[in-house]
């Protein structure tokens, strides 16, 4: 059997391992090193959120909010797909602190933001399936002016 080498998560990553001794430090050993309980459970919400079903429309439960819902519900004539892509839109920018980078690095930032927003949607797609299974569903990345962002919609 032929092993796969393992794919870069971060450079970041790889120079912590390094610094701290090498000897098979990963991705995991670094995120056990820096993050608590409350930041494991904050990520694990992330990439598992909570959706909910509202007239038709499935709504991730951090953008559901029944006055916003029905604003949006009357504006958009009922239509579910469309009240999916306004609502369910993961924008990394929000969340992901890309920092100030040197122009050589956007490029190589860029990559590892769509990584994330594809690993992000396998998730939300994964979970989508799994919570509503009569149900199917297209979670893509948009490659918007500001980054990547996941938006999950019901397929009628």
């Amino acid at each position: 059997m032929r092993e796969e080498p393992r794919r870069a998560v971060h450079p970041d990553i790889d120079r912590w391992a390094a610094d701290s001794g090498g000897g098979g430090l990963d991705h995991l050993d670094y995120a056990a090193q820096r993050l608590e309980l409350p930041d494991w459970l904050a990520v694990a919400r992330c990439l598992r959120p909570t959706f909910v079903e509202v007239l038709d429309c499935v709504i991730w439960d951090r953008a559901y909010e029944p006055e916003n819902f029905q604003s949006w519900y009357t504006h958009l004539h009922g239509d579910a797909t469309s009240m999916e892509a306004v609502l369910n839109q993961f924008r990394l920018w929000h969340v992901v602190d890309s920092g100030p980078t040197p122009e050589a690095e956007k490029p190589e930032m860029e990559i590892y933001l769509q990584r994330l927003a594809e690993d992000i949607a396998f998730c939300w797609r994964s979970t989508l399936e799994s919570d509503f299974p009569r149900r199917s569903f297209e979670v893509r990345v948009l490659d918007t002016e500001d980054g990547p962002v996941v938006q999950a919609l019901g397929q009628r």
